[in-house]
């Protein structure tokens, strides 16, 4: 049974969490950038070090995998999680892309900074929080001026990957227990696929150690059935691979 949190320091949770993070396969290294104790809850930030050979789908996958180690031991924990390859000189990185992203006007916030290493160049995936208030299109606005900049300031950086969140969804999530990490690689894999307009209502299930996918998916209304199921077919058979654990998915097709 997990030590009460009030009865550990900050120095020992630190510690069981670098044990764990570094515990988990290709993890190379991992760095508390900060760590929180606030009453039952936990607030850690952590730096992440891979070996370099890991996928896009690879790194979310581990991403997630930390945020359920980190929650076994603290359920009610808040993880920000930034990774990069081994050797990539990423601590200059991070702190390039995050303050960057922190500086841009109607940010408030940044966190899950991931970077790649492909071919000689650098791929950023991160998540920007803003108001939930702000328009479609104001929120847009901050994430091309944020993915401008980035790119502008390091010529070795070739891809930017902004993911929007209202700080209030991101908490609610949180709360929720629902792996923020799962949902951005669904995203991610339904940009891959043109006819998918938009991904929604991403509902996440847990039995045991396995998992149940709920979502919505959304077509050009003229697109065929037949269509729209092989698309659908490739996004379930990509999630299937990287999260093996998850034993049941549902998609739900709706015309856009």
């Amino acid at each position: 049974m997990p030590i009460p949190l009030v009865e550990r320091s900050k120095e020992e949770t630190a510690q069981i969490i670098r044990r764990k993070v570094e515990a988990i396969r290709s993890v190379r290294n991992c760095r508390i950038l900060s760590l929180r104790l606030s009453g039952k809850r936990v607030n850690v930030a952590m730096q992440v070090l891979l070996d370099n050979n890991t996928s896009l789908e690879g790194t979310h996958r581990i991403a997630l995998d930390i945020e359920r180690e980190v929650r076994n031991e603290y359920p009610n924990a808040r993880v920000s999680i930034h990774t990069a390859p081994v050797g990539s000189a990423q601590e200059s990185i991070w702190k390039l892309v995050k303050e960057i992203a922190e500086a841009a006007p109607g940010s408030r916030g940044v966190h899950n900074i991931h970077i790649q290493r492909i071919d000689g160049k650098l791929c950023i995936d991160l998540h920007l929080e803003v108001s939930a208030n702000m328009t479609v299109k104001q929120a847009h606005d901050v994430s091309d001026q944020v993915e401008e900049k980035i790119r502008a300031a390091n010529p070795k950086i070739s891809e930017v990957t902004v993911h929007m969140e209202s700080a209030s969804d991101r908490i609610s999530r949180e709360l929720a227990g629902v792996e923020t990490e799962l949902e951005s690689y669904i995203e991610h894999l339904a940009q891959q696929l043109p006819e998918i307009k938009e991904v929604s209502q991403i509902r996440i299930r847990k039995f045991g150690g396995n998992m149940h996918l709920v979502l919505k998916c959304r077509f050009d209304p003229n697109l065929s059935i037949k269509k729209a199921h092989e698309v659908t077919s490739k996004l379930e058979n990509g999630i299937r691979g990287a999260f093996p654990n998850i034993t049941r998915i549902d998609i739900h097709e709706e015309p856009a």
